[in-house]
């Protein structure tokens, strides 16, 4: 335990970078979903026709599609950083513009209480697990940039450190974020749609 909040520490100045780049593009996609109405309906719908399948399901195959997809966009975000950081960036950023879009538009039509039920009870857990993830990843890339000016740096260890702790860490949380939001924030969500 000890080791794995040394290690967290450790990534304290990507995980920061990370979230402070996420929550600006919540932002953008915010202002840009008010400004541009159609843009922020076709895309919701562009995203109900790709995933909405996923609601269909009974809430043990629901939890077990979410937690697949949430796992590997994770590790996809962690081994990819080893380009420069660039994919954990954007997938950051994107993922940022859209929860910015999606919650202009269900805080409109259903109100902001609805928005918080929807998004807080797995999010509060999914959410810095994700950042967590990405920090990995921007910090594998920040050792390969290192590597490639010729400073010392054990891109292996890195490596083999941050996925030690994706299988220990991030994993076991993941699964119990998408418990949560395939059988509590579905009826917490709908205690207050109204």
């Amino acid at each position: 335990m000890q080791k794995d909040l040394e290690y967290l520490y450790s990534l304290r100045k990507y995980l920061l970078l990370i979230t402070g780049i996420f929550f600006f593009f919540v932002i953008i996609g915010f202002a840009a979903s008010l400004k541009n109405p159609e843009m922020s309906a076709y895309l919701i719908d562009l995203f109900k026709e790709t995933f909405g399948w996923i609601i269909k399901l009974d809430p043990f195959e629901r939890m077990l599609a979410i937690f697949k997809n949430n796992a590997l966009n994770s590790l996809f975000a962690l081994v990819s950083g080893i380009g420069f950081g660039l994919v954990p960036l954007a997938l950051i950023a994107v993922n940022g513009l859209f929860l910015g879009i999606v919650v202009q538009v269900f805080s409109t039509e259903k109100g902001v209480l609805f928005v918080l039920a929807a998004v807080l009870p797995h999010g509060i857990i999914e959410l810095p697990i994700v950042f967590i993830s990405a920090s990995i990843g921007l910090r594998l890339g920040h050792g390969m940039y290192r590597f490639l000016k010729g400073e010392k740096t054990n891109l292996k260890q890195e490596l083999k450190q941050g996925l030690w702790f994706y299988v220990v860490r991030i994993l076991p949380l993941l699964f119990v974020a998408a418990v949560i939001e395939s059988y509590v924030t579905p009826v917490v969500a709908l205690y207050f749609s109204g």
